[in-house]
């Protein structure tokens, strides 16, 4: 006979695993541009949530396989970076003040996409599951992990690893954590801030893709995951320092642990309560965030 509080334990441990890691994913996509370009991005969430409703409709309308349709919205997430920078991101770039003029912007580009996504995908249903990549459950001990929540969780890891070398021992990581601490420093030392800003963005959006179909890929979800997502990605950039993906780590598993472990006993709204109310008691004893650089 299992003991009933192992098993609840256990649950909030695997799903505060993998909530954390793309928690913290996604806010560290959300950090790279942010601490690069002062674009405080409202559209973070809307975009987290764009590519796994892209893959969905291609694995359930078009019967692509899960896999190719997960690459197909990667790959292609990177041109619409591009275009969106070249037409719209960049004019702003010598503007005073531009952190206010992106936030206006992108709440412009949140409402766009809000009202495109009603439209058209909350016409076809009102909760979506991209197919599982992989069949079975994997036991932990006695308690089962489904097999896609466990590669949702490896991948964000890796990802996350990956962000960690290339930033760390890249000649492209080490230019941006260049304009990241000084933009006029890098400048005279020959690095091409413009370039930069553009492969941030690139970058930054790219991972908050990433982050959006892991999540598809361990959880079903709806249309309001967006608005959620891109509070809780901000709030962990917020606490854990903007421009610091450590922080956003940090934070982004502590996150993940106390929504696993207050959905348990309360709900998931009194959980998204909570680390917001965290978020303030923190930033009170330390306004720039713990890991501010």
């Amino acid at each position: 006979m299992v003991d009933p509080n192992l098993l609840i334990g256990l649950s909030m441990l695997t799903t505060g695993l993998v909530l954390g890691a793309i928690f913290a994913l996604t806010a560290a996509g959300v950090t790279i541009v942010y601490g690069c370009i002062w674009l405080p991005n409202a559209a973070s969430g809307q975009f987290f949530l764009l590519a796994p409703l892209v893959a969905w409709s291609l694995s359930t309308a078009m019967g692509w396989s899960p896999i190719l349709a997960v690459a197909a919205v990667l790959i292609a997430g990177l041109p619409f970076a591009y275009l969106l920078e070249r037409l719209l991101i960049r004019r702003f770039y010598d503007v005073p003040d531009r952190n206010i003029a992106y936030f206006v912007v992108t709440l412009g580009i949140t409402q766009i996409l809000s009202g495109v996504f009603s439209i058209t995908w909350g016409q076809w249903s009102d909760q979506y599951n991209i197919p599982p990549l992989a069949e079975g459950v994997v036991f932990i001990g006695p308690f089962p992990l489904p097999a896609n929540r466990l590669i949702a969780l490896v991948g964000a890891l890796a990802l996350l690893g990956a962000l960690f070398v290339g930033l760390r021992y890249h000649r492209f990581g080490r230019a941006l954590r260049a304009v990241f601490q000084n933009r006029e420093a890098a400048a005279l030392r020959g690095v091409d801030v413009q370039r930069i800003y553009l492969g941030a963005f690139l970058l930054g959006t790219s991972v908050i893709f990433a982050g959006g179909l892991l999540y598809a890929m361990a959880y079903s979800f709806d249309l309001s995951v967006a608005w959620s997502m891109g509070i809780t990605a901000f709030a962990i950039m917020i606490v854990g320092g903007p421009g610091s993906v450590l922080g956003a780590l940090v934070v982004g598993m502590l996150f993940g642990f106390v929504q696993a472990a207050v959905s348990v006993f309360a709900s998931p709204t009194a959980a998204t309560l909570s680390y917001l109310l965290a978020m303030l008691v923190i930033l009170l004893l330390r306004p720039s965030g713990l890991f501010a650089r």
